[in-house]
């Protein structure tokens, strides 16, 4: 599978709900189906291999958008959290549902057995306007978790964060979790030192040219 090739076949997709008229359809359920596609089509995955919105592997009560498992003993290969970006991105609900995903991700990646994935794609004018350039007191609010170029890593601290929009996000997810969560050690919620996304794939095209933009990052 071809994380790349991944995303160049969500985003052409997407430009052809576009140019048929469906544009109104486009929600984040929507954008498991072509996920699906492409994993089973191009990915090789046998479809019996991938669910939609099952339990997280330490939350039971919180669900992943799509989980690929192993063929032996369905333990869990992959999993991929889904976002739209759109005029809300850049709002607080919408900034602690993502580190929501990118955290639940992180969880996930230390029980699976290849990367996992978060991705958001959305109108042209809402990615570059409500997510990639999302302003904040000295960066882009969003360039603290996310690179915007394809290839390169950006780094974040989580348990050690010391600005205070940051990290009230991060305590909000640990107040929010740490009830349900099972897992190391001894189902105590503890947030990690550090997360790490790549960024897997980034839409090239000039803006102004495409009616959708996509990003992939991998979370570690």
């Amino acid at each position: 599978m071809v994380i790349s090739n991944l995303g160049g076949a969500i985003e052409y997709w997407l430009g052809f709900q576009h140019k048929i008229g469906r544009s109104f359809m486009m929600n984040e359920d929507a954008l498991k189906y072509p996920l699906a596609d492409y994993l089973v089509n191009e990915g090789n995955v046998d479809l019996q291999l991938i669910d939609l919105e099952i339990a997280h592997p330490n939350f039971s009560n919180r669900q992943v958008d799509l989980t690929v498992f192993n063929i032996q003993n369905r333990t869990v290969k992959s999993l991929f959290e889904l976002k739209l970006a759109k005029e809300e991105t850049w709002y607080q609900a919408e900034k602690q549902r993502i580190f929501n995903d990118l955290i639940r991700l992180y969880l996930g990646s230390l029980v699976s057995t290849e990367k996992c994935f978060f991705i958001i794609t959305g109108k042209t004018s809402h990615f570059q306007t409500d997510f990639k350039n999302t302003p904040n007191i000295g960066i882009r609010f969003y360039d603290k978790w996310f690179d915007f170029t394809k290839g390169q890593s950006k780094t974040f601290d989580v348990a050690t964060e010391t600005d205070l929009i940051y990290l009230d996000i991060y305590r909000e997810f640990r107040t929010k979790y740490s009830n349900t969560y099972q897992g190391q050690p001894n189902n105590i919620l503890q947030l990690p030192n550090q997360i790490t996304t790549t960024c897997e794939f980034i839409t090239a095209f000039n803006p102004t040219l495409v009616p959708y933009m996509i990003g992939v990052w991998s979370v570690t």
